[in-house]
């Protein structure tokens, strides 16, 4: 493990030249308007879903130099579109290139990406780092198993990327590459996860290495893996990540979990400042880099406060399916007895170990259960806080 570094600005480099450069832009014209670009990182004001939509039904993203136009899903059922110029299609290829250098993909790989490449940004994320490392690359698609198959075979592809669950599939169907770039599902977050599709894609002559991968539509490609599995390594040339409270906005010290916020180095169509990306995880700078040393585990939305602890559901989600119990059928009880908080926790799975997972629980979230049932006819019912 390389030493970690001790906790440091959490401002970007050249900080004061970035601020200037997007005050000019119509999306944080009001909110940059009386910022000094010499300002405390922290008090910089965060960019969220809300104000990207607003920005765009007044016609502020739009960039006059853009070329290509991606769409994302947001908030309400609607989408909003992602512009990107040449300068940023190039500045993001040549960063994601370097990282999936470091992953271990080669020029002289076949690639396959069985991710869309519709509307939605997926496998051009992708695309264009393995074109820019010089991979033979091919833009496949999800889906078409047997098709899939096919190519992986014929053209002795030996790296696919893929979400984690539709290369299980490949694997079980008989397919076997050397390294998997997965994304788009939890992999590393999840226990067990990576050995299971490890085990589907490789065999004892030619084993598969998985390794996890954080994108997003809006940011692009942000942290991937090395071969070492020691955390997803911060495309830093490309993005600025930090981690916050998402309580207070106030940053968390290195290590401690919280909501992953990025902030774009060097773009120029629709740049990301201090985004808040709503994703739960632990940051690690490190003196050959930043790092996220447990990926993405979870999301912020639905937080609560449990005997002065922060819980955040989707994150005992990932929890459960580590311990091979439905994740998608589970219910946290909230309640208070004689002025004290009590929690519980019902979920549907086989019969289990209940003081391992007990003592697993309070290891993971430094909370107690007060009640654990684990039920094969659990209906789960998400959250219910009854506290008074």
């Amino acid at each position: 493990m390389t030493p970690l570094l001790a906790s440091e600005s959490a401002a970007p480099p050249a900080a004061a030249a970035l601020l200037r450069r997007l005050r000019t832009l119509p999306l944080y014209r009001a909110a940059l308007d009386g910022v000094p670009d010499d300002v405390p990182w922290p008090t910089v004001p965060f960019l969220t879903r809300e104000r990207l939509t607003e920005a765009f039904l007044a016609g502020d993203l739009v960039h006059p130099d853009a070329v290509r136009v991606h769409l994302t899903p947001h908030p309400g059922g609607h989408w909003l579109p992602e512009y990107a110029t040449v300068a940023d299609l190039q500045a993001h290829a040549e960063a994601a290139a370097h990282a999936l250098s470091l992953a271990g993909v080669r020029p002289d790989d076949h690639v396959q990406v069985a991710f869309g490449y519709h509307r939605f940004a997926g496998g051009w994320l992708m695309q264009g780092g393995l074109e820019a490392l010089g991979a033979k690359t091919i833009p496949f698609g999800p889906g078409e198993t047997d098709a899939a198959l096919d190519t992986l075979r014929v053209l002795g592809v030996r790296v696919l990327v893929s979400a984690p669950s539709f290369a299980q599939k490949l694997g079980e169907a008989g397919a076997r590459v050397e390294l998997l770039i997965a994304s788009g599902e939890p992999l590393s977050s999840v226990a067990g996860r990576r050995e299971r599709v490890e085990a589907a894609l490789g065999s004892p002559e030619r084993p598969c290495t998985a390794l996890d991968c954080y994108a997003s539509s809006e940011a692009g490609m942000m942290a991937l893996e090395t071969p070492a599995r020691d955390g997803l390594r911060v495309l830093d040339g490309w993005v600025h990540l930090e981690v916050i409270d998402p309580e207070t906005g106030e940053p968390v010290p290195d290590g401690e979990r919280g909501e992953l916020v990025v902030t774009h180095v060097g773009k120029q169509a629709m740049p990301l400042l201090r985004f808040r990306t709503g994703d739960l995880t632990t940051l690690e700078r490190r003196a050959d880099g930043t790092y996220l040393p447990r990926g993405v585990f979870g999301n912020v939305g639905g937080m609560l406060k449990v005997k002065g602890v922060k819980l955040f559901p989707r994150e005992v989600a990932f929890w459960l399916a580590g311990h091979g119990l439905d994740h998608a059928q589970h219910t946290l009880h909230v309640w208070s007895h004689a002025g004290t908080d009590r929690l519980g926790l019902q979920v549907r799975g086989a019969a289990a170990d209940l003081d391992t997972l007990r003592t697993d629980f309070q290891k993971r979230f430094a909370v107690r259960l007060d009640d654990l049932d684990v039920d094969l006819m659990h209906e789960g019912r998400g959250v219910l806080d009854r506290r008074a």
